[in-house]
């Protein structure tokens, strides 16, 4: 892991990029400009804030019960689920979700102009990799932070053998009141409902969370809306290289989670880019797969 005094010579940027010591001693990066503040933490390679100058909300949800330990998802921000989305494919007893969100990543760049910043992360295979997944492979993540949030994963094969994966960006973005938002954009989509034994339905009108949601939509457009009537804002969220989009909200099971308070279900919602069950991707020795989305938050009267 890099140490916090080589980061901030060779990728820190006067007072608009620093890295500093987070929780439990995790090293983040600290971002703030004209534009907005942001924070992301090495461990995961993960958004934990992002707070353009014009809102007063941060667009993330981040548990105060969070768990800032090696072998731990940080709860809140926009985790990494890769290689693998949901229950471990293998039934090996790996953990859900994939190990890159387990993982400190490497700081690569960092640049900035007109006061937008730009910063590359990468993640590539080790031996403590390959005791989950066998595979080569080169991870790059480029964060952009302006008055828009844009984030970049791009999967390299580095081996001599295709591989497949599954993946999403598992953004959990704050709400006021989750029983007066609406996630806007999937009418008329086919859906998987996890909470029914993953059969398919078809969306009808907006999404509205009044209970344990769990749904992966299939061949989803690239841009849908967050509509949260209680902080008088509307969430545009637009990607492409994803065939998916997840919708989560744990509703009175948060109370089972011991890195979440119990109602702060009311908080957030989940709705996350992804390639997940039969839209996982396969990768050719020497290929890449590029998946995109940006967020951006506007006034909603």
């Amino acid at each position: 892991m890099q140490n916090l005094n080589d980061l901030n010579r060779l990728f820190g940027r006067e007072d608009n990029i620093q890295f500093i010591e987070g929780p439990s001693g995790m090293p983040l990066i600290q971002v703030a400009t004209s534009r907005a503040s942001a924070k992301v933490a090495l461990y995961g390679g993960q958004m934990l804030s992002f707070k353009p100058v014009t809102a007063e909300h941060d667009l993330f949800y981040l548990s105060q019960k969070a768990i800032y330990q090696q072998g731990k998802a940080i709860r809140g921000g926009a985790p990494l689920c890769w290689p693998w989305f949901g229950d471990d494919p293998g039934s090996l007893g790996r953990q859900a979700h994939g190990f890159a969100r387990n993982l400190f990543w490497d700081v690569l760049d960092s640049q900035i102009h007109d006061d937008n910043v730009e910063i590359t992360l990468g993640l590539e295979s080790t031996a403590t990799s390959k005791q989950w997944w066998p595979s080569e492979f080169r991870l790059r993540k480029k964060i952009h932070i302006g008055d828009t949030l844009s984030l970049s994963l791009t999967t390299e094969n580095k081996g001599e053998i295709p591989f497949s994966i599954s993946k999403a960006l598992h953004s959990y973005f704050r709400v006021g009141d989750i029983s007066q938002t609406r996630v806007c954009g999937l009418d008329g989509i086919d859906y998987l409902d996890k909470t029914l034994g993953f059969t398919k339905q078809k969306q009808a009108g907006d999404i509205q969370a009044d209970k344990e949601t769990d749904r992966v939509y299939l061949d989803a457009p690239q841009r849908v809306a967050i509509i949260d009537a209680s902080l008088k804002r509307r969430i545009e969220i637009e990607h492409n290289g994803a065939d998916n989009f997840v919708v989560w909200n744990p509703w009175d099971k948060a109370a089972a989670l011991n890195d979440m308070s119990a109602e702060d279900y009311e908080q957030f919602i989940c709705v996350e880019t992804a390639n997940a069950l039969a839209n996982s991707v396969i990768i050719a020795p020497g290929a890449a797969h590029h998946m995109h989305v940006s967020y951006s938050i506007n006034s909603e009267a």
